[in-house]
């Protein structure tokens, strides 16, 4: 899932255009962005940021960006998906 401070039509309008096949939320109020530290000071908008989030919900992968186009590749981020998909399945058979 993707979350912004767009608007929900401006999410909808830019997952049609780009095919987007996951969820994309809203932040209004940019209150996830706060509570994960991301909300760009004297701005109404969050720093470009990557968090990977397992299902045990520890953050696994976090990239924090200094500007816009400072954001790991697909690549990079499938990767670390698959990490963390690897460190949940662990923990889940040594319980």
């Amino acid at each position: 899932m993707a979350i912004s401070v767009d608007s929900k039509e401006d999410s909808l309008t830019l997952a049609g255009k780009l095919a987007i096949r996951f969820p994309l939320l809203a932040d209004p109020g940019l209150k996830t962005a706060l509570a994960y530290g991301v909300a760009m000071d004297g701005e109404e908008i969050a720093v470009p940021s990557v968090f990977v989030i397992s299902k045990d919900k520890r953050i696994r992968f976090k990239q924090v960006g200094e500007s816009v186009v400072d954001r790991p590749s697909v690549g990079d981020i499938l990767d670390e998906v698959d990490k963390a998909r690897e460190l949940s399945s662990k923990a889940v058979s040594t319980r």
